[in-house]
C-alpha cells in the first residue's frame, strides 16, 4: 500500500496499513523515497486495473499539479500502468481550482 492509514479505491479499507519490509543498514532514504513512489504508481494502476474491469476504458493517464514537474514521476506512472501520461492543458489547475 501506499499508505499508512486506510486505504483507498479499488479497495476501501481503513484498517489498511502498509509497511517497508526487507529493509538493510545499506538502503538509504533515496530507496525508501523511490519505494514509496512505485506504490503511489502502483496504487494508479489498481485503480486503472478496477476501472478496466467493471468494463470502462481507460486509455491515458492526465496529470496535473506540481508532479508534473518530474520526468521520473511521469515515467514511473507510464512504466507502470502501461499507458500513455498526458499533461494537463494547464499543469497548475489543482492550484487554479483552489483558488477559484
Amino acid at each position: 500500500l501506499e499508505t499508512f492509514r486506510g486505504s483507498r479505491t479499488p479497495i476501501t479499507d481503513p484498517l489498511a496499513r502498509g509497511a517497508l519490509v526487507g529493509l538493510t543498514l545499506s538502503h538509504t532514504r533515496a530507496h525508501i523515497w523511490r519505494a514509496l513512489m512505485e506504490a503511489v504508481c502502483f496504487g494508479t494502476r489498481a485503480c486503472v486495473d478496477g476501472l478496466e474491469a467493471a468494463g470502462h476504458s481507460c486509455n491515458e493517464i492526465v496529470i496535473a499539479g506540481g508532479t508534473t514537474r518530474s520526468k521520473l514521476w511521469l515515467q514511473m506512472h507510464a512504466d507502470v500502468t502501461n499507458k500513455p501520461v498526458v499533461l494537463c492543458e494547464n499543469i497548475d489547475a489543482p492550484l487554479l481550482g483552489c483558488a477559484i
